[in-house]
């Protein structure tokens, strides 16, 4: 299987079960741990999928999907954690390799065609065709290969329009163009995948549960440098550079009308989980099995709270000082404004919301930028952030040889 959200995969999955959970609850009786771990163990040892991974045969297709969802099966049990990094970046790997060789995109996720419909001067141009001093593999590279409609293009395209020839509604791309893409696109999907199967975790079988576990080991080990060197996420200061834009316009203050959801229910959710609890381990976890002092709440999270509802209009405190009780009780504590940790479990530490749920409650804050594409909770935003502001930080280390 080329790709594993591609429209053959697609097909398939329609066909023989009819939707996703049907497969999944098929799957544990297919494949074993070990046989699902294998799409993304060898990321362990090398730096490109070893060659019987590369190499599928027409009768294991199904088996190779199995695999595939198997893993996302289990992410939906840590959808914030490493593993989901992990896991992307093996398979990413993976079907990008194999689509290289066989030099097609015709199964994929991406709605694309051949590069027809280019004026002969305006292909010449672009591919230098009368530049004879250029090596075959350079003219091979600047070939326009793909077009894709603009308006899927755009949604998934971050470079500038300017490097793009475009013309007739399509964008036309280059083989290394269309493989970022595709890398883009796949990715996104990845992550709503596993947003989705997050909602319904408590309907998988217990193998996921078991699959997930082993995951934590994997990603545990792969990314052991970056944990001994930058501590785990849960253990570290907040960035509110890196917030998504509807917590930030929450951090301002808001009118009436708009304080209660964008303080009580998103800001409060959101800081909380962001710092103590990335990535929870199960839905009904609380704060207490997280921190083992209050003060992390009191010093810096709370004071967050208290200020963005100080700037509200009126001051959202001020107005209603029993407010402070009902931000206790949404982290978890009940109804109280003098809670001790062993309280914590009272009440439900709300989860932040879904970023269709903002939209409906609170419009006025979502103001998406370019990172909010393919995101449904704002909290997958900053995690996501978060990792690829530590990787870039990591490259840099190594190469400048720290």
């Amino acid at each position: 299987m080329l790709d594993p959200f591609g429209r053959e995969a697609q097909e398939l999955i329609r066909r023989e079960f009819g939707d996703l959970l049907v497969l999944l609850e098929k799957i544990p009786g297919s494949v074993s741990l070990g046989e699902a771990l294998s799409l993304v163990r060898w990321m362990l040892e090398s730096k490109e999928p070893p060659e019987e991974l590369l190499t599928v045969d027409s009768l294991d297709e199904l088996m190779d999907l199995f695999r595939f969802y198997a893993l996302l099966g289990a992410l939906a049990f840590s959808p914030y954690g490493l593993e989901v990094e992990f896991v992307r970046e093996a398979t990413s790997k993976l079907y990008r390799a194999r689509i290289e060789r066989k030099r097609s995109l015709e199964e994929s996720l991406l709605k694309v065609k051949p590069a027809e419909g280019i004026p002969e001067r305006d292909r010449k141009i672009l591919e230098r065709a009368m530049d004879r001093s250029l090596p075959e593999e350079e003219r091979e590279k600047l070939r326009l290969k793909y077009r894709i409609p603009l308006s899927e293009f755009i949604g998934l395209w971050e470079g500038s329009l300017k490097d793009v020839y475009i013309r007739g509604g399509y964008a036309y791309l280059r083989w290394n163009d269309v493989l970022k893409l595709w890398e883009m696109a796949f990715e996104r999907r990845f992550d709503r995948a596993v947003s989705l199967l997050s909602d319904v975790r408590d309907e998988l079988p217990e193998f996921y549960e078991r699959l997930a576990g082993e995951l934590e080991k994997l990603a545990g080990e792969y990314f052991k440098e970056r944990l001994e060197k930058l501590g785990k996420v849960g253990t570290k200061p907040l960035r509110f550079e890196l917030f998504p834009p509807c917590v930030k316009e929450a951090l301002k203050g808001v009118p009436a009308g708009m304080r209660n959801y964008a303080i009580t229910v998103l800001l409060t959710s959101f800081l909380s989980y962001a710092r103590l609890c990335p990535n929870p381990p199960r839905k009904d976890v609380r704060i207490k099995d997280c921190v083992s002092d209050l003060r992390v709440v009191e010093e810096e999270i709370l004071p967050v709270i208290i200020e963005a509802g100080n700037r509200c209009k009126p001051p959202l405190f001020e107005d209603q000082p029993h407010e402070i009780k009902n931000i206790w009780y949404h982290l978890g504590f009940g109804l109280t404004d003098k809670p001790t940790l062993e309280d914590s479990g009272n009440s439900t530490w709300y989860f932040p919301p879904n970023c269709d749920k903002i939209r409906a409650n609170a419009p006025q804050l979502c103001k998406p930028d370019k990172h909010c594409r393919g995101i449904k909770n704002p909290l997958t935003y900053y995690l996501r952030r978060l990792a690829r502001e530590e990787k870039s930080g990591e490259n840099q280390g190594g190469d400048n040889g720290g």
